[in-house]
């Protein structure tokens, strides 16, 4: 939120929410707040010192709070609720913000208190003081030790950050500009954003490119970017570049490659529709990163299951070999002595008798015979987890809003559940059960045929269980994890070959294979598709089956 915007948003803050009651504060995230106001109505004024995202404006949004609110919160409620905003203010040309706040209660702490919004990125901060100017709690503590700047810590007085090296945008002269306009055209607006204080990257663009003819030219764009800013020039909105990217904007752009403006009628309602998706398409990616790397963690272990299982299967197979190795030792007993090593290849332990090697390895073939059915079983369905985690790292990649990666995180949590014993007050909380996954099934028309899609693995099992009637066609990329497709066969009709053809290409899309070529299709009527015990979330099994190559 550069200079010009957050002008707009503090001037409408004002104009709208004069004498609001702060009635609750919420702290949703490590660094923001919101304050719920009473004041021409019901009102939330977030404020945000995350470095990537600071930023102050009313919102419509609401979001999760954590079990217990973050000591920043505790203090605000105690301190801060029940007192009624007195007014706004923002430094010119810059990206610090005060709001002040009174108290009419005769028993209040502080009659006056200020809370500091500083929007500078990596410096940001939110540091709420007393009337006397005087810092009560900061959302982050800077101790002398981190910063030769400035100290932010309860008890001293507040104190702004200095004012930056770079030149505030009235005080640009046209040595300045020349200077900046020696970095050549594609450097400019770079240095325009390290030089110039309360200018942001989309502003410099199209200063930039309005002015690259000259530093004259540079020198007036710049002028009248300072003249819009001092009669509140602005048209705040969400401009859109070639690449589909977004930015929030103070007024259109279109030197700097905005073609596209979605013009808002408030500055608020600009900044919290873009933050907004902005916001959730960083939940989504934390939410994302977190379930891959349970994935990661659960998919290693189960590899590592089955290295171990075939490990065993070997020794199995040595096993199985002490039938044979025991009939020819009991068939060669007159030959054997004690204190031999082998025979004929059979090795033998010198401290044993003939007849002990002997029996040594047709108890060996025994316990073999005994296991194998056992090992095979625990490989089969060691397998299995392999492959079903394998299925739910590519339904991972493929969703694309929280509900479906949310979906992924709740389809892991029923097969693979956490071994942490819950607390007794969890137990009882209902509320914290794990709700069932829905399963997302897409339908997809083609020649007048209809095509099933699973978009998760409990689709692809309601497409098998509920959706598929014997006659159906069942497809699934061979050997890879991905969706089942079923395509629905009309009574007494034949499915024609570019159906199948376009069903296979849906099952390989919609697959870890996606992209490759000369990928094979399992082809199955759907009465040769099951479910078996036991079987995870879109597990099944073919009895009878044809191949179609998808190129």
């Amino acid at each position: 939120m550069d200079a010009f915007l957050l002008k707009q948003v503090i001037a409408e803050l004002a104009a709208e929410i004069p004498g609001a009651l702060v009635s609750k504060v919420h702290q949703p995230g490590e660094k923001e707040i919101v304050l719920e106001l009473w004041g021409r109505g019901e009102h939330r004024l977030l404020l945000s010192a995350d470095p990537e995202l600071c930023r102050i404006h009313l919102t419509t949004r609401r979001t999760p709070n954590p079990p217990s609110p973050p000591r920043f919160c505790q203090f605000l409620r105690k301190h801060l609720e029940g007192m009624r905003i007195a007014g706004f203010s923002v430094a010119p040309f810059d990206r610090s913000v005060r709001i002040d706040f009174v108290s009419g209660r005769p028993d209040a702490e502080h009659a006056k208190t200020s809370l500091y919004a500083e929007l500078f990125g990596r410096h940001a901060n939110l540091i709420y003081v007393d009337g006397g100017g005087t810092i009560l709690e900061p959302l982050r503590t800077v101790s002398d030790e981190e910063s030769r700047v400035r100290e932010v810590v309860p008890g001293i007085p507040y104190r702004p950050l200095p004012r930056p090296a770079r030149v505030f945008l009235p005080d640009v002269t046209r040595d300045d500009v020349t200077r900046i306009f020696t970095s050549g055209w594609e450097g400019i607006p770079k240095a325009l954003q390290e030089n110039v204080a309360g200018i942001g990257r989309e502003v410099a663009y199209e200063a930039a490119t309005r002015g690259q003819k000259n530093p004259d030219a540079l020198y007036e764009v710049l002028r009248g970017l300072v003249r819009r800013y001092e009669e509140s020039d602005f048209s705040p909105g969400i401009g859109t570049l070639s690449s589909g990217k977004r930015r929030i904007l103070p007024f259109p752009c279109p030197a700097a490659g905005f073609a596209d403006f979605l013009p808002f009628p408030t500055a608020n309602a600009a900044a919290d529709a873009f933050y907004a998706e902005v916001a959730q398409a960083r939940e989504i990616a934390v939410l994302r990163q977190q379930v891959k790397s349970r994935i990661a963690a659960i998919l290693k272990k189960e590899r590592h299951k089955l290295e171990n299982v075939g490990g065993d299967e070997e020794r199995l197979v040595e096993g199985l070999q002490g039938t044979a190795r025991g009939e020819t030792l009991k068939e060669n007993l007159g030959l054997l002595k004690k204190g031999m090593d082998s025979f004929r290849n059979i090795p033998l332990d010198p401290a044993k008798t003939p007849v002990e090697n002997m029996n040594r390895y047709f108890r060996l073939a025994r316990k073999a015979k005994g296991a194998t059915e056992i090992v095979r079983k625990r490989k089969r369905e060691v397998a299995e987890s392999v492959y079903y985690l394998e299925s739910l790292e590519g339904q991972l990649e493929d969703a694309r809003t929280r509900d479906d990666v949310a979906a992924v995180r709740q389809e892991l949590s029923s097969s693979f559940p956490s071994r942490v014993k819950p607390s007794a007050k969890k137990k009882r909380a209902r509320k914290d059960a794990p709700r069932p996954v829905i399963p997302q099934v897409e339908k997809v028309a083609f020649r007048g045929y209809a095509i099933l899609v699973g978009r998760n693995n409990v689709g692809n099992d309601k497409i098998v269980k509920e959706l598929s009637a014997p006659d159906d066609l069942w497809l699934h990329a061979q050997g890879i994890p991905g969706s089942h497709v079923l395509v629905k066969r009309p009574a007494g009709k034949e499915v024609p070959r570019e159906v199948i053809e376009e069903a296979a290409r849906l099952a390989v899309f919609h697959s870890k294979a996606k992209g490759s070529s000369n990928v094979p299709v399992f082809l199955a009527e759907a009465r040769h598709v099951s479910k078996f015990r036991g079987a995870k979330p879109g597990l099944v099994r073919i009895a009878k089956h044809s191949t179609v190559s998808v190129r």
